[in-house]
């Protein structure tokens, strides 16, 4: 087995996992591999058992610090072997904003469950195939894993805390940000996620972040649920036209148009046309009493008439 050794940064202090299947609550939004000031090494076996689109996962073991003897996971690059930090930049500063977004959701009490975070960090290999080579590493998510939703709106049932998640973080950022992709484990009291997705309207988070498209086309296809509240902010109307499809996996820098742009076009007039319809009727029905009664009563009257001729 290769071994890893943590390298050594300032981090906030958090609980940490025992050996059940089912975890112990963490404490703070961060599931980390370490408190600050505490080293931490591990091995890995030599064969990835899951791979995403760009890195292979590698089951471990810590074999010193604080989780001596837990389960923990280390990702690597598909490509090879990588030298520099700067190559996670991306994945780190997307965990810490996710991790920012997640902690207002649970401030906000939108549902009972506490929602938490793996907290990867960039660790050196100092032994075997990845000396020297820098990689990712963080605790293991204990019993089964789920996919709640996906980075185009996919959405699996029975998942509507999470996706309520996902609506929370778009009307929270006004639109600025929405945290999905949201995968992990699902426990008693709490979930724990990990590597989510952040679309931002700057496309600030590397080849998943599918930008002001994505954040539209995941609202398209989004349905609130019970737990989603009716004063959280929605795209304008035009705009919950879906850009592409909804797919289970995550998508990684375009996905193929839904429409074309003269059928989305003829989409959005139709919408407006809708829309129009759709207000006047509601206020309409929101008239006072008395003045719906007088309506009926002449459409009444002119019935009457009709059958007297």
């Amino acid at each position: 087995m290769p071994a890893v050794k943590r390298k050594m940064v300032k981090r906030k202090p958090a609980a940490s996992f025992n050996t059940r299947k089912c975890p112990r609550k963490p404490q703070g939004v961060f599931v980390q591999n370490a408190p600050k000031g505490e080293d931490s090494q591990a091995q890995f076996e030599n064969t990835p058992f899951a791979e995403g689109g760009f890195r292979y996962v590698y089951r471990g073991v810590y074999t010193s610090g604080p989780r001596q003897g837990e389960e923990c996971v280390m990702k690597e690059f598909k490509s090879g072997g990588v030298h520099e930090d700067i190559f996670f930049k991306e994945d780190i500063e997307a965990v810490k904003k996710a991790g920012d977004l997640i902690e207002k959701f649970n401030a906000a009490g939108v549902v009972s469950k506490g929602v938490y975070l793996n907290e990867p960090e960039v660790w050196s290999g100092n032994a075997g195939r990845i000396a020297g080579h820098k990689v990712l590493v963080e605790p293991m998510i204990k019993g089964e894993y789920f996919k709640f939703n996906s980075n185009t709106g996919h959405a699996e049932p029975d998942t509507q805390s999470m996706q309520a998640l996902s609506h929370f973080t778009y009307h929270q950022s006004k639109g600025q940000y929405l945290l999905c992709d949201l995968q992990g484990g699902r426990y008693d009291g709490f979930y724990v996620l990990t590597d989510p997705v952040i679309h931002s309207k700057n496309k600030e988070f590397g080849g998943t972040d599918l930008g002001a498209d994505g954040i539209e086309n995941f609202m398209a296809h989004h349905r609130c649920g019970r737990f989603c509240s009716p004063s959280w902010k929605m795209p304008p109307a035009k705009q919950l036209i879906p850009k592409f499809e909804a797919v289970c996996g995550t998508t990684f820098g375009e996905a193929a148009a839904l429409f074309s742009d003269e059928e989305r076009k003829d989409l959005e007039i139709k919408v407006k046309k809708e829309m129009r319809i759709s207000i006047r009727k509601l206020w309409e029905n929101a008239l006072p009493g008395d003045k719906n009664k007088n309506q009926i009563v002449i459409n009444k009257s002119k019935k009457v008439e009709k059958k007297t001729r």
